[in-house]
């Protein structure tokens, strides 16, 4: 999701330029070719020591421990949406003649830059559903297939946010330890949606992280930076990996 450090900015305000940087492990010419179409929570750009590695960097161990051969580009930037994504479908993503895409997007698409004098979301839920289907259906073109990903739940961690929406408790309730989701609830439903309307593979991060956090024992802090909330730390970007690799290893049978 959101912005990367130095702090206090808000999430994601400033979508980066960067030159698109890849992952890829060395891997047999005849491997799977994927490519990770997201924003910073699929970035590979670290700026937390909490977060060793993200799941594109470990998809290819993971995949091989169930005897498939990958190599996976990352193609996260940090600040971006859905509507960013389209733009740079064919340099980013295309370009590398996938066969597999795996998208996930949402954390900067339902924030609120109410810091700007902004009281709704980046991107209208029907932008978001119609960015969805509109990559899905490009990719398809292309000859590659899709895994739509809900974006990870957050909690309120960071000091910033919580006196900023404080300030505005109509739009976030800080009170409540899943305040900081109100929106995004609904625009991780809206990936599920548009995954079954596509018929493409759906692994939800979502649920599996409010799932974890209720085993007892557990705690979703336990899957995010601290003093962040936002992103997956190594733990979280694990758990991705895993419910992916698991997913696309099903796909191919």
């Amino acid at each position: 999701m959101i912005d990367d450090e130095p702090k206090p900015t808000p999430p994601a305000s400033d979508p980066s330029n960067r030159a698109h940087r890849d992952s890829s492990s060395p891997t047999p010419v005849e491997s799977l070719v994927i490519v990770a179409l997201g924003d910073s929570t699929t970035d590979d750009l670290v700026w937390s020591d909490q977060i060793a590695e993200v799941y594109a960097q470990c998809l290819p161990i993971a995949l091989a421990e169930r005897g498939i051969q990958a190599r996976v580009y990352n193609a996260g930037i940090g600040g971006t949406t859905t509507r960013e994504a389209r733009l740079r479908l064919e340099d980013d993503v295309l370009r590398h003649s996938p066969d597999l895409v795996i998208i996930q997007f949402g954390i900067n698409d339902s924030w609120v830059d109410i810091d700007e004098g902004r009281y709704s979301p980046r991107l209208t839920r029907d932008e978001y559903r119609e960015n969805l289907r509109c990559l899905v259906r490009a990719i398809r073109a292309a000859g590659a297939q899709v895994v739509l990903m809900t974006p990870n739940p957050m909690r309120w961690s960071d000091p910033f946010y919580i006196d900023l929406f404080r300030r505005h408790p109509s739009m976030l309730d800080t009170r409540s330890e899943r305040g900081i989701n109100a929106l995004l609830d609904l625009y991780a439903q809206d990936v599920r949606d548009v995954a079954l309307e596509q018929g493409v593979p759906l692994v939800d991060v979502h649920l599996a992280f409010e799932e974890y956090g209720k085993t007892p024992g557990c705690s979703i802090h336990n899957l995010l930076v601290a003093g962040d909330g936002i992103h997956p730390n190594t733990l979280g970007q694990r758990l991705v990996c895993q419910l992916l690799a698991a997913q696309i290893a099903a796909n191919l049978k």
